[in-house]
């Protein structure tokens, strides 16, 4: 018996559902195997979905992480992603998080450490609901 989809099929169905949905399923696949829902947590949220941020948002982010760190996360991201995000920031911001863009090459696993990072700030946040990470914008968060 061959499986099919594995890891990316799974985070694409619970991508489908509506937040709760999602949510439920998740802690339902913690009550079974933790480990595998810690995988699809991880995979469900990626630096991309900060373009979804508002600027209150993402300005509220930014306060509770360090800039060369975020910077460093970026490297990972398309230049479409990198564009929207300091382009909703302060001068000073931007030259902080592009002077960490510009730096020499850095290691994979240490650009995957910074993303890390920044993403666990993110899912606090979310989980205490000062942020939210709407990919359908058409509602309006004040």
């Amino acid at each position: 018996m061959s499986r099919t989809g594995g890891i990316d099929e799974a985070v694409k169905m619970i991508q489908g559902l509506s937040r709760e949905a999602g949510k439920k399923i998740i802690e339902d696949i913690r009550k079974r195997n933790p480990q595998m829902a810690d995988t699809l947590e991880k995979r469900l949220l990626t630096m991309d979905d900060l373009q979804y941020l508002t600027d209150t948002m993402l300005i509220s982010l930014l306060r509770d992480v360090d800039l060369a760190v975020f910077g460093l996360a970026l490297r990972g991201v398309s230049p479409d992603v990198i564009e929207s995000i300091t382009s909703r920031v302060s001068t000073g911001i931007r030259l902080d998080i592009e002077d960490t863009l510009k730096g020499g090459p850095q290691p994979i696993s240490k650009v995957e450490d910074a993303q890390m990072k920044i993403l666990g700030v993110v899912r606090t946040k979310i989980e205490l609901g000062h942020i939210i990470i709407d990919k359908d914008s058409s509602e309006t968060y004040v």
